[in-house]
């Protein structure tokens, strides 16, 4: 018979070594220990262990079980410890907390189990400290069904699946981690998991660094480093939510953090940084807020915004990009507010294919091209901004693209202030175009833009030129 050892009180195990064995479904110990009685399970294979009451403590065990798992711990106040133990080898989840118990998972290695190695559910709020989870042939830690807990100091890595899994209001604290290696994603939050991801240190995982999916799940990111993934370091998708705030996302082998499918987060005070694609890609009807990150270095666009996507960017700083700051294309919209976007290797903003921005109240300045760049039919309302300095013209207008330019200030350009050509059309309304090195405003090549009370004056060469 499959027997279980049910501990309770205050009971003290220690240098035991037990595990069960497959064909005879047999406990086997080498150390006889008082204060546990044995009962048969039923249904799903029994644990070696079951713990539904009191504070005893499990130390310093081998524990293997190929028909089920390890230890079970259930019942409120039931608050065992359970350190320096090697949990290995088993068929089911290794650890499981459940039913409102409480306790203490601290300093155990726990590996090479084929279920997760530690779940928590059903209002579960145990203390997960300093153990290395790793090796699974499933996920590392799943916490869903309300489960909490709180996860620190952890090293979870080389699982077959995702390091932690949150879903099915499960709110764990994940605080101090290195999450790393795992064959899936670092963390996946999804079906309305919730809880706090924290000051970890996620890197090198096959997917996602972090995942957040669906409409209900809402976690807080609050600084963490996420780096070196195989795609992009967070992926928010399908309605997924959340505060991401103040984490450094950075060498990734995608994007920074990817945002489709009405994904809705907040991005706030972000480092983004040094990505092979773009810094943020926003795609498929996603309107996050992306507020006050700094943006740079990324080998595509700092922020991308495409698909009939409606981002608010704003109070962010946008530089160093290898390709333009901000491109907007295939319909996306957005309000690109009070924002810093400078030194970037092409446009500082370029809008394309539709594209129908609110650009206002930015400062866009020393880009290596245009400061911004309209065409193949784009839109946009490009208004009260100060755009000075850039290599080529303030703002270039082509290929049947009608934006409005109002209200801004053009100056200092390499080239002319306002540069219309190749069919751009537009309006061009009370802007005041001054001191750049060639004309004020130039209309080349069919080009064909309404000006209406602008101010162009002190230009090197000519005001308004225009060889149609």
């Amino acid at each position: 018979l499959d027997s279980t050892l049910e501990l309770r009180g205050s009971t003290r195990m220690a240098n035991l070594t037990m595990c069960r064995d497959a064909a005879a479904g047999d406990v086997l110990s080498d150390t006889s220990v008082g204060g546990f009685t044995s009962r048969v399970g039923s249904g799903r294979a029994p644990p070696l262990i079951e713990v539904t009451q009191g504070s005893g403590r499990i130390e310093q065990c081998d524990f293997t079980n190929i028909a089920g798992s390890a230890i079970r711990v259930g019942g409120a106040h039931t608050s065992p410890t359970i350190t320096l133990n090697t949990i290995h080898g088993c068929r089911d989840t290794a650890v499981v907390f459940k039913d409102g118990a409480d306790g203490s998972l601290i300093n155990n290695r726990l590996f090479g189990n084929c279920s997760v190695a530690i779940e928590v559910h059903s209002r579960a709020n145990p203390l997960i400290e300093d153990n290395d989870v790793f090796d699974g042939r499933q996920g590392g830690v799943y916490v869903y069904n309300r489960g909490k807990g709180h996860l620190r100091r952890n090293k979870i890595f080389r699982n077959a699946l995702e390091g932690v899994e949150i879903k099915q209001g499960g709110r764990p604290l994940v605080d101090d981690n290195d999450i790393y290696d795992n064959l899936e994603c670092g963390i996946f939050i999804h079906e309305g998991g919730e809880g706090r991801i924290i000051g970890n240190r996620i890197h090198s995982n096959a997917y996602a660094g972090i995942e957040i999916k669906d409409k209900s799940s809402s976690p807080e990111v609050r600084g963490n480093d996420v780096y070196s993934g195989r795609t992009s370091g967070m992926y928010v998708h399908s309605g997924g939510q959340g505060v991401i705030d103040d984490n450094n996302v950075y060498q990734n082998w995608l994007h920074g953090i990817y945002v489709r499918s009405r994904g809705c987060p907040h991005l706030i005070q972000n480092k983004i940084f040094r990505n092979d694609e773009c810094g943020i890609f926003v795609t498929e009807r996603s309107h996050p807020v992306i507020e006050d990150n700094e943006v740079h270095s990324n080998g595509l666009a700092g922020i991308e915004v495409k698909e009939e996507s409606n981002p608010t960017i704003k109070l962010n700083r946008v530089h160093d990009g290898n390709t333009g700051g901000i491109f907007i294309l295939a319909r996306g919209r957005g309000r690109i507010s009070e924002n810093k976007i400078y030194s970037n290797k092409l446009e500082g903003i370029e809008i394309k294919d539709g594209g129908d921005p609110h650009v206002v109240d930015n400062d866009i300045y020393e880009n290596l091209e245009c400061g911004v760049f309209a065409h193949d039919g784009a839109l946009g309302r490009i208004e009260g901004n100060r755009i000075f300095a850039n290599a080529y013209a303030g703002v270039e207008i082509k290929d049947l693209s009608a934006p409005i330019v109002r209200s801004n200030k053009i100056y200092f350009g390499h080239t002319s202030g306002i540069y219309v050509h190749s069919g751009g059309q537009g309006r061009l309304v009370e802007n005041d175009i001054y001191e750049n090195g060639l004309h004020g405003v130039m209309i080349l090549s069919g080009g064909s833009p309404c000006m209406v009370q602008n101010r162009v004056h002190d230009n090197i060469e000519c005001g308004v030129v225009a060889h149609v």
